[in-house]
């Protein structure tokens, strides 16, 4: 029988428990230098003709992290006025987990008064020591916490400090991750200044890493083509060994960021390029691609505060630009990813949402400080050259496809409400018979008609729908915009008709539609704005589906005889013969009697519409908007 295992309490002392820094740091490195496990990220990385190309890569954050704040050291002091002289930095990676990082610059070899010490020694042996305390000060570099290159050597098997100021040299080492000060100094007369950090990675402080991939040694290539674009000037070398012998070797200076650009070839095209610089930043656009790279006080920071504000003051730019002169209203939100930009700024005193100095938090008010009137701003000419790019032509067929998308969902949705069946509905009124072929539907102007029709029309074939007066103008409206008005609503659904297809004649519930208007100002007003609707639906006309029913303004008797006049012109020219003839003038269908709206209805004159290559024009001049100059134009001539 197994025995159960009781799990004893914690005392006080074992619950609550005091760490020094240190091993704090290895307790839980992910405050410091990010994640200890294999991730994978998609990076830029040179491709066999020396060109970035993305590539999906395995690396742990944390590593590259204290491999890079050991550069970005070098860096941060080549910014420096009192640099030594610094112009060059080599970095050498072993995939064993040896780095070593030397620039020409060099630390002071002096005692430290307060501390008692050799200030390397202090510098890198002292958590929370370094040269960027004073907020009084600007920092042109990104160090913050004191803690950065420490890291190296808290991660480290082995660590080393060996540097030179032109007048006396200094090395010392130490082991198991920081903790024990080797018996190695050595202080030596030197007319020589440079700084060797060297120092071998202790993998068992990372999750299943035992060396260091090929991969992964070419993201420091990366982080060492980053550094010298970002200090222009400085000469970056890059050395890869493995188990001692070299492997690649390379070596990047940059006189100009344009230069660095170019290795983006493959995504963003250099001829394209708009850009500016003023004494705080540089901002180079490209109107394709969607690559953002940015660098803050000589250092890769491609997210955060920064970015957000450039990209901000570019998609307003823009969005104002297409709504002003291309008038389509597309939000700022829609500009944004559909353009590069590389950008390069000064922030006093930045800081970030780690250690590991990803994204900048600095708020941009605060970007440069002293200046009780900063604004960030980009200047009006680089925008108005932004926006004479390609980029709008790239947003608005980018646009216009989401639309296409967006339609197509939409219509479906509208064709599927259109079929259903038009029920109780007061206005329309059903023909009996089954068959499509034989059926008419006769659309009125108003309810008044009801009666009349219903009295004089043949209930198998003939059905009607009667419209509230002057309907909507749909010229220029969307399919939606369309169907939420009831009455073009209502048509839709009982013609049978779909939206964003070709509507076969076979498939719809009636082989004639009548505009049954009266023949005044108002029933020609409804009639058009009906041909503009079916206009949407050009095939109805190709099947000339599409009549109006011409109701008689005059109707000369005499006798049994009786003559029906459709138009003044026609009058005009019969004026003569109808002496004699009793004129009774027709004020609408209304003014008819039941034998004679009997007759229409039965025997109707039909004026079938046809649709040829001036439809659209046509239309355009009478229903469009902006153009009510040209109609008085028009009806002026034909006055």
């Amino acid at each position: 029988m197994a025995t159960a295992t009781v799990k004893q309490k914690k005392t006080i002392e074992e619950t609550y428990v005091h760490l020094d820094l240190l091993s704090h740091i290895l307790k839980r490195p992910g405050m410091y230098i990010g994640s200890i496990k294999n991730e994978t990220k998609n990076f830029f990385l040179l491709d066999e003709e020396n060109l970035f190309s993305v590539r999906e890569t395995e690396y742990v954050p944390s590593i590259l992290k204290i491999i890079d704040e050991v550069i970005s050291n070098s860096c941060d002091e080549f910014r420096r006025p009192t640099n030594f002289g610094l112009t060059n930095i080599s970095v050498t990676i072993d995939n064993n987990g040896s780095v070593k990082v030397k620039d020409n610059g060099g630390i002071p070899v002096v005692k430290h008064k307060v501390a008692g010490v050799y200030v390397p020694e202090y510098i890198f042996s002292n958590l929370m020591t370094g040269s960027n305390f004073d907020d009084t000060e600007n920092r042109a570099g990104i160090g913050q916490n004191g803690i950065g290159s420490k890291t190296a050597a808290i991660f480290s098997t082995d660590f080393s400090v060996y540097t030179a100021d032109g007048k006396h040299s200094y090395f010392r080492s130490w082991k198991d991750n920081m903790r024990k000060m080797n018996d190695d100094l050595q202080v030596k007369t030197s007319k020589e200044h440079f700084t060797e950090i060297s120092f071998r990675i202790d993998f068992s402080q990372f999750e299943g890493i035992d060396c260091l991939t090929d991969d992964f040694i070419d993201i420091i290539e990366k982080r060492c083509v980053d550094a010298a674009a970002a200090n222009l000037g400085l000469s970056v070398e890059f050395i890869h060994n493995d188990d001692g012998e070299e492997v690649k070797k390379s070596n990047w200076k940059f006189n100009d960021f344009s230069e660095y650009i170019e290795l983006y070839s493959n995504y963003v095209n250099i001829d394209d390029m708009v850009s500016f610089s003023d004494k705080q930043k540089s901002v180079w656009f490209f109107p394709d691609g969607n690559i953002n790279i940015g660098f803050v006080n000589g250092a890769e920071c491609s997210n955060g505060t920064h970015i957000k504000e450039i990209h901000g003051i570019i998609n307003d730019a823009v969005s104002s630009y297409i709504t002003q002169k291309k008038k389509l209203d597309i939000l700022p939100k829609f500009v944004d990813g559909k353009y590069s930009t590389f950008c390069m700024l000064h922030v006093d005193n930045p800081t970030f949402d780690s250690q590991t100095k990803d994204t900048l938090t600095t708020p941009v008010s605060k970007f440069i400080t002293g200046e009780d009137d900063y604004k960030f701003t980009l200047p009006k000419q680089f925008l108005d050259d932004v926006c004479k790019s390609d980029v709008v032509d790239t947003v608005i067929d980018w646009f216009k496809q989401k639309q296409e998308v967006e339609d197509q969902k939409n219509l479906r949705k509208l064709n599927k409400d259109a079929k259903k069946k038009v029920s109780n509905n007061d206005k329309y009124i059903e023909a009996n018979s089954r068959n499509r072929l034989e059926r008419e539907l006769w659309i009125y102007e108003g309810n008044s008609a009801q009666t009349g029709f219903r009295m004089s029309r043949n209930p198998q074939t003939q059905a009607a729908y009667m419209l509230r007066g002057v309907t909507l103008n749909s010229y220029g409206l969307s399919a939606s915009k369309v169907m939420s008005n009831k009455e073009l609503a209502d048509l839709v659904s009982i013609i049978g008709l779909q939206w964003g297809q070709k509507n076969k004649k076979e498939d719809l519930n009636f082989n004639k539609i009548i505009i049954a208007t009266d023949a005044d100002h108002d029933g020609d007003k409804i009639a058009g704005i009906l041909l503009v609707f079916f206009n949407k639906f050009p095939e109805l006309f190709e099947y000339e589906m599409i009549c109006r029913s011409m109701s008689p303004i005059m109707i000369a008797t005499k006798g049994t005889e009786k003559i029906k006049i459709y138009t003044f012109k026609e009058y005009k020219e019969r004026e003569k013969e109808l002496k004699g003839y009793e004129i009774k003038y027709a004020k609408g269908l209304g003014s008819l009697n039941n034998e004679e709206y009997k007759e229409m209805i039965q025997h109707p004159m039909l004026h079938v519409y046809r649709r040829d290559e001036m439809a659209e024009q046509s239309i355009n001049r009478w229903f469009g908007k902006g153009v009510a100059k040209e109609r008085r134009h028009v009806l002026k001539d034909e006055v």
